[in-house]
């Protein structure tokens, strides 16, 4: 066992208190259902600017990329939270 795994042992095993162990950090359940909205709204909110920047491409510019204009058009319609 190398050095850094034997601090990271002592370390983890130190911050099993009354969270979760995630590296050295300690969640509790109400941090780490936080961190999950948190990073759902981020995932959300970066597919819906990928939508309308899908949506303002030329047909020609979608032909480069591979993507018919019928298929940018039904993407760029969807909800931010539809993960289809």
């Amino acid at each position: 066992m190398s050095t850094i795994d034997t601090i990271c042992a002592d370390e983890c095993a130190n911050a099993r208190t009354d969270g979760v162990a995630i590296g050295t950090a300690v969640r509790t359940p109400f941090k780490g259902r936080l961190i999950a909205v948190i990073d759902w709204i981020g995932t959300a909110m970066m597919k819906r600017r990928t939508r309308i920047h899908l949506s303002e491409l030329t047909d020609d510019q979608l032909r480069d990329i591979g993507v018919a204009p019928r298929e940018a058009r039904r993407e760029s319609e969807r909800f931010f939270w539809d993960y289809r």
